[in-house]
């Protein structure tokens, strides 16, 4: 563990404080609940779209049956992931809670 490195970033902003981000140099912020929402909405176009697929299948018109099948493995897996991050997200609810004050 370097010390010299940290006195090195405090000497380039002239303070003990690190330097605030200015307009220019920012980086974008990202909002959590846009970000999430458009997760869900792109599993649920995928899950449509196999779902569409899957019907037009079952009802005699002439549709692949490996894309048909590449489709539907595709939604599963995005619906795996989605369960997976809210049983994350609900893990880390439920730790944050635990915590005493």
């Amino acid at each position: 563990m370097s010390i010299e490195a940290i006195q090195a970033l405090t000497a380039l902003t002239g303070t003990g404080a690190p330097a605030a981000p200015t307009q220019a140099n920012a980086a974008p912020q990202l909002d959590f609940g846009k970000m999430l929402g458009e997760g869900i909405a792109k599993v649920d176009n995928g899950l449509q779209a196999a779902d569409v697929q899957l019907r037009a299948m079952a009802a005699g018109k002439d549709v692949q049956v490996h894309d048909v099948m590449i489709s539907m493995e595709e939604a599963r897996m995005g619906l795996m992931f989605m369960v997976e991050v809210r049983n994350r997200a609900v893990e880390a609810y439920q730790e944050l809670m635990r915590m005493q004050l």
